[in-house]
């Protein structure tokens, strides 16, 4: 499965620290407490199956080396017309 992440950069585009913090929560099996990124409690997702975070929405070739940078080379980006 998929979900729209973030992108920090581009029309949608949201605080860089929570994003990934949102990232995170979807792709770690388990991620601490941390209220900088929107994490407000400590959770352990066991054997639940990982979620593909996908930045997308107003984002455009021009936005690929800040979007390589923030989400690296392990990442899905939507792009649409």
């Amino acid at each position: 499965d998929h979900l729209h992440s973030g992108t920090v950069v581009g029309k949608l585009e949201g605080e860089k620290g929570i994003t990934m913090g949102f990232v995170d929560l979807m792709r770690e099996d388990h991620i601490e407490q941390d209220r900088e990124r929107g994490i407000y409690f400590t959770q352990d997702w066991a054997s639940m199956p990982g979620v593909m975070p996908v930045a997308s929405g107003g984002i455009h070739v021009w936005h690929m080396p800040a979007l390589v940078e923030i989400f690296g080379d392990d990442s899905c980006l939507q792009f649409g017309g």
